[in-house]
């Protein structure tokens, strides 16, 4: 396993130590969660990347660990690789 960043639509969270973030899967659908704001990069004009950690990659996608607390039952999400960044060391 390691870590990667993926693109997010970021805005404020309730405190100034989390971010609310919008990702999108591989079938378009929109996962919201809350993260902490340590994990974001880049941000800037309500959008950024958030730290991930990539547990799989197959092909053109990628299974990721969302982090934080996420809104409905997902834990996990495939992602289009285009959406992750290089990885880093996790």
């Amino acid at each position: 396993m390691s870590n990667a960043t993926v693109r997010a639509r970021l805005s404020d969270g309730l405190f100034p130590s989390e971010v609310a973030a919008i990702i999108e899967d591989i079938d378009g659908q929109q996962i919201g969660f809350i993260a902490s704001a340590d994990l974001v990069v880049d941000r800037h004009n309500g959008s950024g990347r958030v730290t991930v950690r990539v547990l799989e990659k197959r092909g053109d996608h990628a299974l990721i660990e969302v982090p934080g607390d996420v809104y409905g039952a997902v834990r996990y999400a495939v992602v289009p690789l285009s959406s992750l960044s290089s990885e880093q060391p996790g």
